[in-house]
């Protein structure tokens, strides 16, 4: 008597799913031009499965232990699965691949059938799987999750948003960790690699899908993976470090300023919220800052709103008049860490915040009426 074929299949609990699917999808770049960037791979081999999606450069492979099944292996679209997940609310899920429809038949509040994606061989795609491609070496480098917490709060608002120089569009990891879009800087003093290297944005993007306090990072090459027990994440490098201008922004962050301030943030806030109605076209989003002995007093550039916030604390006082963007500067009190703004000024060329070993610099407006006087 023939032996019965082993139905490729798969039960998981609901939330758990759920919560896997959550952080794969945010792998997928769903670019319609580059299909792969629409799709998930789903996995399950030893009982361990593993989602898996990509953007072509980086890929996100998302893992879960003791898994029931039999080994499996199917590519469905990232949108039509991931929402169909969301919305169940069975207490588990199961998943049959029916290879009579060409489709994942998904059991929870009822049945579904997700069409399975196959190739112009009638294959089901072959997904990239870039892990199974190379060897690294037993030599990883240890990340803190806290670390990068810090670097996606306060210095990515500095990235370049814009392709002018693709170089500034990621973070420069050398001696310190830099964003700069040349007009912000912000940097953490700490030293992550041995050897610089240029991470995308969406790379330290994808870290929010770790849920360990560790992340394992082991290099070859432009190659960079970055792994905790159930999530991982292959990149490459961001091309033109050689572009990357490190020593002059380096030494722009240690320049000294001469005077400092500390002054509360949530007051500053507040009184950038209400100015912002008094900024127009005209202005070209500029303010003046004026340092004073009793405080720090901010004006719009017609004189039609003016406030001042006392000190905290100030060292070092010297008469101070610059004019800044507005919107720069909302942009980086929002991203500082603390209740009070350590403000250092002087330059004229910039201010600059500093907390601990973090440090961010706004460069300031050329204005006619400072020049004049």
């Amino acid at each position: 008597m023939a032996k019965k074929k082993a139905v490729n299949t798969l039960s998981i609990n609901t939330s758990k799913l759920q919560e896997m699917v959550a952080r794969a999808v945010k792998g997928a770049k769903n670019d319609k031009v580059l299909p792969l960037t629409q799709m998930m791979a789903i996995r399950l081999k030893d009982n361990v499965l593993t989602l898996i999606t990509t953007s072509i450069t980086n890929t996100l492979y998302i893992r879960e232990d003791k898994v029931d099944g039999n080994d499996f292996y199917v590519v469905v679209p990232v949108e039509k699965f991931s929402k169909l997940i969301a919305r169940l609310t069975s207490d588990t899920v199961s998943m049959e691949i029916d290879e009579k429809s060409k489709s994942l038949v998904i059991k929870g509040n009822g049945n579904y059938n997700v069409e399975i994606e196959y190739d112009e061989d009638e294959e089901i795609v072959n997904f990239p799987d870039p892990l199974s491609e190379i060897e690294l070496e037993d030599d990883a480098v240890e990340l803190q999750a806290s670390t990068i917490r810090t670097i996606l709060s306060t210095l990515r608002p500095a990235l370049a948003q814009t392709l002018e120089n693709p170089c500034y569009t990621g973070y420069y990891v050398g001696e310190k960790v830099v964003a700069t879009d040349r007009f912000l800087i912000n940097a953490l003093n700490v030293k992550l690699f041995e050897e610089p290297r240029l991470i995308r944005p969406e790379v330290m993007d994808l870290f929010e899908c770790m849920t360990t306090e560790i992340i394992n990072v082991d290099f070859q090459d432009d190659i960079a993976v970055f792994s905790s027990p159930d999530c991982t994440v292959f990149s490459r490098d961001l091309e033109g470090i050689e572009d990357y201008s490190i020593d002059a922004i380096s030494d722009f962050i240690d320049l000294e300023f001469g005077s400092t301030c500390k002054i509360p943030k949530s007051q500053l806030l507040q009184l950038l919220d209400r100015l912002q109605l008094f900024v127009t076209d005209y202005d070209k989003g500029g303010i003046y800052l004026t340092f004073t002995k009793e405080g720090l007093q901010i004006t719009s550039k017609a004189s039609s709103a003016i406030e001042l916030i006392p000190y905290v604390e100030s060292a070092d006082f010297k008469d101070y008049t610059c004019c800044i963007d507005i919107n720069m500067l909302v942009k980086q009190v929002k991203a500082y860490v603390g209740d009070s703004i350590e403000i250092w000024y002087g330059s004229d060329s910039a201010i600059k915040f500093v907390r601990d070993n973090i440090t961010q610099i706004i460069a300031l407006l050329e204005d006619d009426r400072l020049e004049e006087e």
